[in-house]
């Protein structure tokens, strides 16, 4: 509703006439006015002229009506034959190309399409030509008439969008055996559709996640959003996988090492993302010109002119582990968020997540055409056809104002042993609703004629589950009052599978709670690829694990092997520290990136800090050598033998008599020597490698000779170096 607006000159909807008949071939029209002062309007429309974008020049034209099936289906046609005259038919499908990526919508704004009247009578149920000088300024009835038109004629431009874009896409790329990722409205488009039916039609439903700042817990609300609506589809829908445009930056070229990643792709698992699409990786055809092309001012950079590319194979190793473990089984989730029809998700949570999310239970966002079409009774539960299944529906968002279809389905869900909760929606936000009608249907359901279900009012989830005895899904205690700690819980046959993201970069010790119960708990690390017992104990419904994290510390613990035991104690290892590595230490640098050619001793320290430019602003990999003696007495009892390098930046592979015991990318930099290490002398090598940053400053220097090659030139002389090299202190461990 609009009352700020002043009501004083609303048109009548019998008063608008419609002159189209009276409109000669010329132009002219042909039409003798009533008596009294009339206002004539001729609506007409045109392209916009947007272009997509970015493209190049022969590949760039105006942006298809994406309300008009058949023009969509001529486009999207002309766009793969493209790829079949390059290619060939045979590079098309099952080899060759095998997925058509349809990214944000950024076009703009739309409004207009020649079937649109046609199409919202069929849909509305009422002619919308009375009120379409609304869509010139005019108050038609009233400004809250007009109101609940606009709101109808958006919605027919929404299911237009969805069915005739995005279904159509994904109808004619199956004729060609290909599948359709799809993205929607990422952050604050201007695009009318809900995100979710956009998505709902897509092979691999799709979010976008930009990169941010270490310091934070998260990213911007929409992307938040963005990523927890793709994920929803793909559960509600049963699509399983759920892609991300995965760690996109912007003008922050190649200052990204994996340890500044992790907590970013860790947001992406936590929010249900199981395929992560990293963006970008440009071509790179000049192995002699690193770290060589880049699209413009955006981008991961992601490539193998990257410093750290012949150390990525752990990280690598991680982002899959992670998303291989989120790809099984099904998603487990209590509540079904009811978001409303008002806005997309994106939208709704432009400038803050919301606050009345449930804290220890899972769930998924459903629109009107969930609660439509998907959601049935199944006892007290609600299930889709996919296999999803939920507690409770959760009236939230902007579900104050609910259109009466919607209304009347939550009542029929209620009647059959739904459990509802959320207060009672004041109203409808369309012209085509019997507001009569919709006070009937809602004074009885929340006046108490709720048949097999209930309803419970007001909006705290979590006090609501507890009601209907339903223990939180995860919990932890929280000796730290912002201690943030975020999870997917995700149920196979035999295994009970839980990922969990330590959001804060400091360490906590605290309990980890689980509503699983009778089997034991197992920690398996995607760092490491290994896994290990936990100590538990059981209380009541859950299983309660005592851990000690490590700042940012991801994981998953999965309950397997059935057990009687309430209890269990695991011994935790020891470490003992067996001798620091202060030096001398021989330092050599990557040949041709402008170091120092000869290496020279040199202490543990950062190269940014430097006297020495040729150090201060070298980017690539340097190696630290020394000699290890290793005591015999240090390999007794089956004690392990670990290498500690303390701060590094970004990343090192340690290497033992010419062998390599791995790579460090993250803290802890921690290494096992077990096996490689010898008691007696041993050669002892640390291949520290930063990023390219350094590197560009440097070559941006009043008078510096380029020893990189970039196509964009991205950094002044002034910007701030990054940390780079071994800092220490580097001791050796014994680990039992």
């Amino acid at each position: 509703p609009t009352p700020d607006v002043d009501a004083r000159g609303a048109v009548a909807p019998a008063d608008v006439i419609d002159l189209t008949g009276k409109m000669q071939a010329d132009g002219a029209l042909d039409w003798t006015a009533p008596a009294g002062t009339w206002r004539v309007l001729r609506m007409g429309y045109s392209l916009e002229g947007a272009t997509n974008h970015p493209a190049t020049a022969e590949a760039t034209g105006l942006e298809v009506d994406k309300y008009d099936a058949d023009a969509v289906g001529r486009y999207i046609n002309a766009y793969l034959d493209s790829y079949v005259s390059a290619a060939g038919s045979d590079m098309i499908g099952a080899h060759g190309v095998r997925a058509v990526l349809n990214d944000s919508i950024e076009a703009g704004a739309s409004n207009w399409t020649g079937q649109i009247v046609a199409e919202f009578r069929a849909r509305r149920s009422y002619d919308p030509t009375p009120y379409l000088p609304t869509l010139t300024g005019v108050i038609v009835g009233s400004p809250d008439k007009s109101d609940a038109f606009l709101y109808d004629y958006r919605k027919t431009l929404g299911e237009l969008i969805a069915e005739n874009h995005y279904a159509k896409i994904t109808d004619e790329v199956h004729k060609r055996g290909l599948i359709h990722y799809g993205e929607a409205d990422e952050s604050g488009r201007a695009t009318l559709g809900d995100d979710m039916d956009l998505r709902k039609s897509n092979d691999i439903p799709m979010a976008a996640m930009w990169s941010f700042a270490r310091d934070k817990t998260g990213p911007q609300s929409d992307y938040w959003a963005d990523g927890r609506g793709a994920a929803s589809v793909a559960h509600i829908y049963g699509q399983n996988l759920v892609a991300a445009e995965s760690l996109t930056a912007f003008l922050s070229p190649w200052a990204f090492s994996p340890r500044d990643l992790q907590p970013m792709i860790d947001m992406e698992f936590a929010l249900g993302i199981n395929r992560p699409v990293i963006h970008t990786s440009v071509h790179q055809p000049l192995t002699d010109h690193a770290p060589g092309f880049s699209l413009f001012i955006f981008g991961q950079y992601f490539n193998r002119l990257d410093t750290w590319a012949e150390q990525a194979t752990p990280w690598v190793s991680y982002i899959t582990r992670n998303a291989y473990m989120l790809q099984q089984g099904r998603f487990v989730a209590d509540v079904a968020y009811f978001y409303g029809e008002e806005a997309p998700l994106t939208g709704l949570y432009h400038t803050a997540i919301a606050t009345d999310l449930p804290t220890g239970s899972g769930f998924d966002f459903a629109g009107a055409s969930v609660v439509l079409n998907e959601l049935r009774n199944d006892g007290a539960d609600l299930v889709t056809k996919s296999g999803a299944r939920y507690r409770v529906l959760y009236l939230g968002g902007s579900s104050s104002r609910m259109t009466l279809p919607v209304l009347k389905r939550i009542d029929a869900l209620v009647q059959a042993g739904a459990t509802v909760v959320g207060d009672r929606p004041v109203g409808t936000p369309s012209l085509a609703d019997d507001r009569a009608v919709f006070d009937a249907v809602a004074d009885g359901l929340w006046g108490g004629r709720t048949g097999k279900g209930k309803v419970i009012p007001g909006h705290d989830v979590d006090a609501a589950l507890a009601t209907l005895n339903v223990a939180p899904d995860f919990g932890y205690s929280k000796p730290e009052a912002d201690a943030d700690l975020q999870f997917v819980h995700r149920t196979t046959a035999d295994a009970e599978i839980y990922y969990f993201t330590n959001r804060r970069d400091r360490a906590e010790t605290l309990d980890l709670k689980f509503r699983v119960t009778g089997k034991t708990p197992e920690y398996w690390d995607a760092a490491s690829g290994t896994s290990r017992p936990l100590s538990y104990r059981t209380e009541g419904a859950q299983t309660v694990i005592p851990m000690a994290l490590i700042p940012l510390q991801s994981g998953f613990v999965v309950f397997r092997e059935a057990t009687t035991a309430p209890a269990a104690t695991v011994a935790a290892p020891t470490r003992t520290v067996l001798a620091t590595l202060d030096g001398p230490w021989t330092l050599s640098f990557q040949k041709g990136r402008g170091a120092p050619d000869k290496a020279a001793p040199a202490p543990l320290g950062d190269w940014s800090k430097s006297a020495d430019a040729a150090v201060k602003y070298f980017s690539g990999t340097a190696s630290y050598t020394r000699g290890l003696e290793v005591k015999s007495a240090w390999l007794k009892g089956g004690a392990k033998l670990v290498l500690d390098l303390g701060e590094v930046r970004e990343l090192a592979e340690v290497l033992v008599n010419g062998k390599s015991a791995g790579i460090a990318w993250k803290a802890p930099y921690r290494v096992d020597l077990t096996g490689l290490a010898k008691p007696g002398k041993n050669a002892l090598e640390i291949r520290v490698t930063n990023l390219w940053v350094n590197r560009l400053i440097g070559d941006a220097q009043i008078g510096a000779v380029p020893v990189a090659y970039t196509t964009y030139q991205m950094y002044t002389p002034g910007a701030p170096l990054r940390m780079s090299g071994l800092m220490g202190p580097v001791t050796v461990e014994g680990e039992k």
